[in-house]
């Protein structure tokens, strides 16, 4: 196990973060009449994205918390297990919802990469239903911890990539910042999620993770949702 004062720092910061999320998501939903009619639609789906992405950190770090102030105890690999789920599929969700955003802000059809993207996210979803994930259980399988993870990684990079060529050819500084927040954010959490049973030390990677993600999160709102002089 991690070392108390690494879980400490760990948890102490997921309270902030959510608060900060929760925030965020409340502001967005309270100017939601700064935001011009053109980019209405898109604003309406930033917002869900974050509501998806709040709900399963919700439950990953109410989870930890539990687990935190219960002490030992086989029953806390349920809790954390049930945890890791909402938050995988929060992040599949919130993934969903920018990729229907990012389609609406630059008019583009419901083509084929469109639906592949969705498709892929909804493959996502449905990996987390197999047994095999043991969920519960006091670490999952290392090849399913890959496999369920594949679809979060497909989605989060084709979507930073599409954000940021589309942004730059629009000359979007703030949606440009926003795509390589998205791309950025993964070299931060892929070494936790694959390594961080080997190597506990690495979740420590999350919280630069996170901040990156609270980047991403106030350059939306700023971009959206703050009334323009």
């Amino acid at each position: 196990m991690a070392p108390e004062p690494q879980i400490m720092m760990e948890t102490t910061f997921s309270v902030i973060y959510l608060i900060y999320i929760c925030v965020i998501v409340i502001l967005m939903s309270k100017n939601m009449s700064k935001v011009t009619q053109k980019e209405l639609a898109t604003a309406k789906r930033i917002r869900l994205a974050f509501i998806a992405l709040f709900i399963g950190d919700l439950g990953h770090v109410g989870a930890r918390l539990i687990v935190f102030f219960s002490g030992e105890g086989e029953m806390n690999y349920a809790i954390l297990g049930i945890g890791s789920l909402l938050e995988a599929v929060g992040l599949i969700f919130l993934f969903m919802f920018f990729t229907e955003a990012w389609r609406v802000q630059f008019n583009h059809p419901r083509n084929i990469l469109f639906k592949v993207l969705l498709g892929i996210g909804i493959v996502g979803l449905i990996i987390f239903v197999f047994p095999q994930n043991e969920w519960t259980a006091q670490s999952s399988p290392y090849g399913w911890l890959v496999i369920r993870n594949i679809p979060w990684l497909i989605q989060g990079i084709a979507l930073s990539i599409l954000i940021y060529r589309d942004a730059k050819s629009a000359d979007d500084k703030q949606l440009v910042r926003i795509g390589i927040y998205i791309f950025v954010s993964y070299f931060f959490y892929m070494p936790v999620i694959f390594f961080g049973e080997i190597a506990p030390q690495l979740g420590m990677l999350m919280i630069i993770g996170t901040i990156v993600y609270m980047l991403w999160q106030y350059t939306s709102y700023s971009r959206f949702f703050k009334k323009r002089e």
